[in-house]
């Protein structure tokens, strides 16, 4: 979490620098609806936010997929136009040149600890 907070400063601090953003929405708004419903909305817009993410980079721009933009995101909306009642937004993607290619995964949990097949 300490590697996610540090970039997620980074990204505040730089915001401005930013040359486009990327904000997938989804018209309706899921509060006080069911787990289902959440899931099935949400469902809807998330594959295609994190398809963007691999196609922007083959084409060139880096980007992340973030949601810190969700905790202000009725003050997004009022700054943006964007109809807050009918619209949620689902992410915010900053879209950018990348510094260097020394890309490299992420450290991950071992897949034997977080997977399991036929039962926990």
């Amino acid at each position: 979490m300490d590697r996610v907070h540090a970039g997620v400063g980074h990204l505040h601090r730089h915001l401005h620098e930013v040359p486009a953003y990327v904000i997938p929405c989804v018209e309706g708004r899921t509060e006080g609806l069911s787990v289902t419903h959440q899931a099935g909305t949400r469902g809807s817009i998330l594959p295609a936010a994190w398809s963007f993410v691999p196609a922007a980079r083959e084409r060139g721009p880096g980007t992340v997929r973030t949601t810190g933009n969700l905790p202000l995101e009725r003050e997004s909306a009022a700054e943006l136009g964007i109809p807050y009642e009918e619209v949620m937004q689902a992410a915010f993607i900053p879209v950018a040149h990348t510094v260097g290619t020394d890309f490299r995964p992420a450290r991950r949990i071992p897949r034997e600890q977080v997977l399991h097949g036929d039962r926990w």
